[in-house]
């Protein structure tokens, strides 16, 4: 045989053996993701209506004394869009969302208002 093909033999030969080796994946491990917490009781809020994030994603936030951020999901065309900056009350049920990141962190978890009615506060109060 003439050396050239011995030489492609070993060097095929070595690379099957080391493709064919298992490595471990890079994949972060499968795991079953957390539902959110049922919702909790009826829940009544003051704070200062804010749009937070950026177009075409933004959110409506409710900031309480606390500096706790409540999110309301609201349509576009929602009244309640015309009071952003101004103090608002809001009665709902409070709901709990668990946010996880690719690398799988997990992060604190934001509160929703849902099924909720809301109000004005008139500013001399």
């Amino acid at each position: 045989m003439k050396p050239w093909i011995v030489v492609q033999m070993v060097v095929l030969l070595w690379g099957m053996a080391l493709f064919s080796y298992p490595f471990p994946s890079r994949e972060a491990p499968k795991q079953e993701p957390k539902e959110s917490t049922p919702p909790l009781t009826p829940i009544r809020i003051e704070g200062i209506l804010r749009l937070v994030g950026n177009e075409p994603f933004t959110r409506l936030s409710l900031t309480d004394s606390q500096n706790r951020i409540y999110y309301i999901e609201a349509d576009s065309r929602d009244r309640i869009r015309a009071y952003i900056g101004s103090p608002i009350r809001v009665e709902g049920i409070l709901a709990r969302k668990q946010i996880r990141l690719a690398d799988n962190r997990e992060m604190p978890d934001e509160l929703f208002i849902t099924q909720y009615k809301w109000e004005p506060i008139s500013k001399e109060n």
